[in-house]
């Protein structure tokens, strides 16, 4: 059996470790990716990220030397503090604790996950990189993968991780459920955190990470590195409603203005002077400085799709005028549900859902035609439910985040400061203490 997984970000590897250690030595994976290289990828492939414990559950079952390299390279924040733009408390809110999850709330920089499951199993050399895919299509008994180049790839099954702009996915939907821009933007980067004030430093170390919420916006900010890291870095970040998108590739100098005008009047208690303020030197720094990396990211989400797998029919362009779909094709990750950072799930989600498969295709070891649709029905079955209802909050959140009156704002205080009462099973345990393995053992039975 030829498996063909085609994006190598985080989706793409953890779905590869995943296959190799629950599949047989006789079968091929092989991984395609449209980047030149793993410096480019991981070069694009973010800021920062909270990795949830569902998640790190997750991928402790894919690759426990992985999560081991992650957990060496960040920052446990179990709570987060939420204030208001005039520097008052509105409440700390449980985020996923080790005592009740085995695994804290983790904030690293994106491209640490990345690195970590790059460097299993030597996977820079195993990635086929420079390989844009122009179509995928099935016909009666495989999946054909035409390359920008002309090369043609034949497989039993074709997995697509290939992000939020899936080709993959056309093969399923054509355009009819691109990703849409949804109107906010993310802005952030990391700092040394000795760069800054006394003051400001002061303040994270007590709160590690804070998030200030206002009508017109967010802005946070977080430890990132590990205690043992010789260079404490903090991850800024901020969001707001604009259309279009500012570009990626803008110098940070020039939004410096715009983000002033925004977030510069908001207070902390831990501002430097009362003429400049905690979230002002932030952004100043943070633009001026050319050393302090900066990102652009405009938020794209992709609509709750019908379906994850071609079980139920293709595209016009997903067709040889054969096949009639029979699950060969299967979409993870962004390529299906491309999520708002607010729900802090794309990841884990992504991670889950290569554990998922790699789970159910253990169960079918003879991969026959009819066996490859039991994979796929299994395959959204316990995957699309879960996913969909967190993909619909975290979008939720963002909504919340958007410009509102100040009545809105306030009853949104209240909201989260009652919340934040709440046992933290109450809140995190539908998310927070998934359990992949158990689930898949659950359906089968």
């Amino acid at each position: 059996m030829r498996i063909i997984i085609i994006g190598g970000g985080i989706g793409g590897l953890a779905t590869y470790h995943a296959l190799q250690k629950s599949l047989p030595s006789s079968t091929i994976i092989d991984v395609f990716e449209a980047h030149p290289s793993a410096l480019t990828t991981n070069g694009l492939i973010g800021g920062g990220l909270s990795f949830a414990p569902n998640g790190q559950r997750a991928l402790s079952s894919i690759s426990p030397s992985a999560l081991s390299y992650i957990h060496a390279r960040g920052y446990a924040h179990p709570k987060v503090t939420f204030r208001n733009s005039y520097g008052g408390m509105v409440c700390q809110m449980p985020f996923g604790s080790k005592e009740k999850y085995s695994f804290d709330q983790f904030m690293c920089p994106r491209a640490v996950i990345h690195e970590a499951l790059l460097l299993e199993d030597n996977m820079d050399e195993r990635v086929n990189w420079n390989k844009r895919v122009k179509r995928v299509y099935e016909t009666a008994d495989s999946v054909k993968v035409e390359f920008d180049d002309g090369t043609i790839e034949v497989c039993d099954l074709l997995i697509g991780s290939d992000g939020a702009r899936s080709v993959c996915r056309n093969a399923l939907y054509g355009e009819e459920y691109a990703s849409q821009y949804d109107g906010m933007t993310g802005v952030g980067g990391f700092i040394p955190i000795p760069s800054l004030s006394p003051s400001i430093q002061e303040g994270i170390q007590k709160e590690p990470q804070a998030i200030i919420i206002s009508q017109n916006g967010t802005f946070g900010l977080s430890k990132c590195s590990h205690p043992s890291d010789p260079i404490q870095r903090v991850l800024w970040f901020c969001s707001f409603e604009i259309s279009p998108p500012p570009s990626r590739t803008s110098p940070p100098i020039e939004h410096l203005e715009g983000l002033l005008a925004r977030y510069g009047d908001w207070k902390s208690p831990y501002d430097p002077s009362p003429s400049t303020g905690l979230v002002r030197e932030v952004l100043t720094k943070a633009c001026e400085d050319g050393n302090n990396k900066w990102l652009i990211l405009p938020r794209w989400f992709t609509p709750i799709l019908p379906h994850w797998t071609s079980l139920h029919g293709l595209s016009e362009t997903g067709s040889d005028g054969v096949a009639t779909g029979s699950g060969r094709i299967i979409l993870l990750g962004d390529s299906v549900h491309s999520m708002p950072p607010d729900g802090a799930q794309g990841v884990s989600c992504a991670v889950e859902d290569a554990l998922a498969l790699a789970l159910i295709l253990k169960r079918y070891p003879k991969v026959t035609t009819e066996e490859i649709k039991n994979v796929a029905r299994a395959y959204e079955d316990i995957r699309k439910y879960r996913v969909n209802k967190i993909l619909a909050e975290a979008k939720g959140r963002a909504d919340r985040k958007r410009e509102g009156s100040y009545l809105s704002l306030k009853i949104r205080e209240t909201a989260m400061y009652i919340l934040s009462w709440l046992p933290e099973g109450f809140l995190n345990d539908e998310v927070f203490g998934h359990d992949v393995e158990a689930e898949v053992v659950k359906y089968f039975a």
